[in-house]
């Protein structure tokens, strides 16, 4: 650096040979209308401040060159203009990773009630929910508070567009129970549950918090007998779709005796149960009362990107008639 600079004190002819200086002439000219532009970028290259690179980046006109170490540095409030949504970070890590088996596999934990004890097991993810119907997301997010007064004339849902994630379990399972101990107790997040998703391709994790709801035969499951949801048809609609795609392997799960109990060889717990799912021709059977879809609202997501120490934390805002994603970087 110190031998660059040097060399800018130097006038264009010290930079030649006195002898070759008039045959060099040209060059002169050359040197002498390009040292402005060289020492400018000299000098914004001889620091390292932030204040600098974001200087660099706003005489760019290749928006593509900003890494993600410097999204958010112009602003930690949420809802920056560079910043990705997790939505929108998510769709590209399953892009990525579709081709991977097992990319689909994610975690979600519960708390049992009665030993308080987290609970933690692998479920597949079977994609996002697509058109809620109007006000289905705040029925759930807001515990069946008067929708024309939280969200006046626009829905949440909207603007919740495709955020809410599918999966399938048992009535008879214990997530169902647990859930279901907490809310009879009329505890405000009973049905609060945390998901862990990692792409081991792209080494991204997503910790994703939200609320369970479960979609029974007659609709959302409640314990609350005065709650009743008015938009049963479209969940059973979405219910019944979901268990004609499920493999033969998968819907014969839901014919087996309850779950968790010890496996009686004499028995068979396999026996009379359905092959596939289907009746004798061959066709899906109906439903059975103890398949259940279940859907995960995500209120707050915790992204990081390990490699690039991005992290990333998008949250649901509810402030009177407005309702919006709003994203902050954090320290990894």
């Amino acid at each position: 650096m110190r031998a660059i600079a040097a060399l800018l004190l130097l006038s264009p002819k010290q930079l030649l040979p006195v002898s070759s200086f008039a045959a060099h002439q040209p060059s002169t000219t050359l040197i002498s209308s390009h040292l402005p532009r060289f020492a400018s970028r000299l000098l914004v290259y001889s620091t390292n401040s932030c204040a600098s690179r974001k200087m660099m980046s706003s005489n760019n006109n290749d928006n593509n060159l900003q890494g993600l170490a410097d999204i958010g540095n112009n602003d930690n409030s949420g809802g920056h203009s560079d910043m990705k949504t997790w939505k929108e970070r998510i769709d590209i890590s399953i892009a990525k990773s579709r081709k991977i088996r097992g990319s689909n596999y994610v975690q979600i934990s519960t708390i049992d009630y009665e030993t308080m004890e987290p609970r933690c097991r692998t479920v597949v993810f079977r994609g996002f929910m697509k058109d809620l119907p109007f006000g289905a997301v705040e029925e759930v997010l807001l515990l069946g508070k008067d929708k024309q007064e939280e969200s006046s004339s626009s829905s949440a849902s909207g603007k919740y567009t495709d955020c809410v994630m599918k999966m399938i379990t048992d009535l008879r399972s214990n997530k169902v129970s647990e859930v279901a101990s907490f809310q009879t107790t009329g505890k405000k997040n009973g049905n609060t549950v945390e998901m862990v998703w990692w792409f081991p391709k792209s080494s991204e994790q997503y910790r994703i918090r939200g609320k369970l709801q479960f979609i029974g035969d007659g609709g959302p499951l409640t314990n609350n007998d005065d709650a009743i949801s008015s938009h049963n048809d479209y969940f059973v609609g979405e219910r019944k779709q979901q268990w004609g795609n499920l493999s033969d392997m998968a819907r014969e799960q839901f014919y087996w005796d309850k779950p968790g109990v010890p496996y009686c060889s004499i028995k068979g717990h396999e026996q009379g149960v359905p092959p596939g799912g289907r009746d004798e021709d061959g066709k899906v059977l109906p439903t059975p009362d103890s398949f259940l879809l279940m859907l995960l609202y995500p209120t707050k997501i915790d992204y990081l990107k390990l490699g690039e120490n991005y992290r990333q934390v998008d949250e649901w805002k509810w402030d009177g008639d407005k309702s919006q994603w709003e994203q902050l970087r954090m320290n990894p």
